[in-house]
């Protein structure tokens, strides 16, 4: 991998991996829905130029833009602003991973293998035992908001796979146009005091939602398809990997939070499983569909 390219790679991987503690701040500080519907916002506004019509799959775009905006994003957050933990959130979340394969096995009739089957088994077992951790998730509805959110990622990522052409910004853009309303009117019916904590918020609620939205978002989604266009799946696993990890890290060092047994070992059955699941696919994809590295 080309030294640019690789800069770049690790640029996306603490993008996403420090946007863990950047999302805890935004939804301590701002009602959650409507963190989610801020970040959504400026998202939009930044991919105006994007907003074309995809023809033909326009019906596909709003279910893709629900699961994968409104809903996952506005349950993770509620889920977040549930419980003091960062890294905990960072594995739930990749509960994502396991549930996009089995309904790729029940919807597309995926055949896996033993492999991935372990891989499945394994992230799922290792969320359940993260998840009961008192320490981890202080109420068990924070843990069933997060994982519901990962799930319904899950779903959105099986309907992107029928989706023919489109530039993933242009995705993202619907995606953002779509979701505000649905988590506008949330925020309206579930939530108070939104502006009020915007102006208590300051610049540094500014800050937090543009990192989430232009740093995470279209500089994180936009760099990893410039380098999706250049190289393998293969070679740019571990970098996709990695995030959950950094999330995890952070937590420890900046939120002082306290690792016990069922977070370490759940926390690495689920990292274990998310990762032996990614790298078989990626491998599988190499061997069906051989790409050239660019330089």
């Amino acid at each position: 991998m080309a030294p640019k390219h690789l800069g770049l790679a690790l640029l996306v991987t603490l993008l996403w991996g420090y946007n863990f503690v950047v999302t805890k701040v935004g939804v301590t500080e701002l009602p959650p829905i409507f963190f989610a519907a801020y970040r959504y916002a400026l998202v939009a506004v930044m991919l105006l130029p994007w907003l074309k019509p995809l023809k033909g799959q326009m019906k596909r775009i709003v279910w893709i833009a629900l699961t994968s905006g409104a809903f996952h994003f506005g349950l993770i957050f509620v889920g977040f602003s549930m419980t003091d933990s960062i890294g905990p959130v960072a594995v739930a979340v990749q509960i994502n991973v396991p549930f996009m394969l089995l309904l790729a096995v029940v919807f597309l009739g995926e055949k896996i293998g033993r492999i991935r089957i372990a891989g499945m088994v394994m992230a799922f077992i290792g969320v359940m035992i993260v998840g009961f951790d008192p320490v981890a998730f202080q109420s068990p509805w924070a843990l069933a908001a997060v994982v519901t959110g990962g799930c319904m990622f899950g779903i959105s990522v099986i309907l992107m796979r029928r989706l023919d052409g489109g530039h993933p910004l242009q995705v993202q853009a619907w995606i953002a146009v779509i979701s505000l309303p649905f988590l506008a009117a949330g925020s309206f019916m579930f939530e108070s005091g939104q502006f009020a904590s915007v102006v208590d918020f300051g610049w540094l609620g500014i800050a937090v939602v543009l990192y989430a939205s232009l740093g995470a978002t279209v500089i994180g989604h936009g760099s990893m398809f410039v380098l999706l266009q250049r190289y393998p799946v293969t070679y740019l696993m571990p970098f996709m990997i990695a995030p959950p990890v950094l999330g995890v890290f952070f937590g420890i060092v900046l939120n002082d939070e306290a690792i016990t047994w069922k977070i370490a070992i759940g926390g690495l059955m689920t990292l274990v499983g998310v990762g032996i699941i990614q790298i078989r696919e990626a491998r599988m994809v190499a061997e069906t569909q051989p790409t050239e590295a660019g330089v």
